[in-house]
């Protein structure tokens, strides 16, 4: 689709925005067909569900962003040019994080309605918590291939085949790890799809950390933070994630709260 689209003539800007808006997109269309205004409405409720703990908030998007910095500091060589981060680094990180928040064609706020407003309840309650997680971070992960394949790679021109290949593994290995923790996070927030766009918010935003680690190669890459860096660190986080819920991730709170409250009920049907 991206290839037929860029030969088409259409704009980058304006291909990566339909590309990460789509998942929402048919989720919304979905929901209008199957369950009408009503389904559309429990969607975007969920979407302002800002009233969870405090820890949460810092899970998502401090947590999130200290395990993105350790996934570029663990890449061999790359602490060895760490720069000092001086009083600037803080409005730099927050206003970085906001545009990647809300400035199009940014994935948190387009993608996010469509993975963990719409599929998340619904694949946790065919497959379980674990399952149904690890099922939807793999597709989360298909869904970026065009970050590593195509004409809009991102993926080092100089590596082979074989090796961007085994680079996508490792990032899907990542990706199903960040996946862990955002439904964590979301079965402790009743399901809070704004708890999601700031966790993915805080993954996306690396441009910061790459300036406090500049020899951080920019390439998606198996020897780069996009490959064996997010696969070590977001795959042990996920691990002792998995570990201290028991495989559970928090679910059994989210099924008390739709006990008493229907939106959650329904959205996982």
């Amino acid at each position: 689709m991206l290839s037929w689209a860029l030969a088409l003539g259409l704009p980058l800007s304006t291909v990566n925005l339909v590309s990460a808006s789509a998942p929402t997109v048919v989720a919304f269309l979905i929901l209008a067909i199957t369950s009408g205004k009503p389904g559309v409405l429990r969607l975007l409720r969920r979407y302002v569900r800002w009233r969870v703990g405090v820890q949460w908030y810092l899970v998502a998007i401090i947590g999130v962003a200290v395990l993105v910095f350790l996934s570029m500091a663990v890449v061999p060589g790359i602490l060895a040019h760490f720069v000092a981060p001086g009083w600037s680094f803080v409005p730099f990180y927050l206003s970085s994080f906001v545009f990647v928040l809300v400035i199009p064609p940014g994935g948190p706020l387009l993608e996010e309605g469509g993975w963990r407003g719409f599929a998340l309840p619904r694949l946790q309650r065919l497959y379980g918590p674990l399952v149904g997680t690890l099922i939807l971070g793999a597709l989360w992960s298909l869904w970026h291939v065009t970050l590593f394949f195509g004409p809009i790679a991102g993926s080092n021109p100089d590596d082979s085949f074989v090796s961007v290949g085994f680079a996508f593994v490792l990032f899907t290995v990542g990706e199903m790890g960040l996946s862990v923790i955002i439904t964590w996070i979301l079965n402790n927030c009743g399901g809070s799809v704004l708890m999601a766009i700031l966790a993915h918010g805080a993954q996306d935003t690396t441009i910061p950390f790459i300036a406090l680690l500049p020899a951080t190669s920019r390439y998606y890459e198996a020897g780069g933070f996009q490959g064996m860096g997010v696969a070590i660190v977001f795959g042990i986080a996920a691990l002792i994630v998995t570990v201290f819920t028991r495989g559970r991730l928090g679910y059994d709170n989210y099924l008390k709260e739709a006990e008493a409250d229907p939106d959650l009920a329904i959205a996982g049907a």
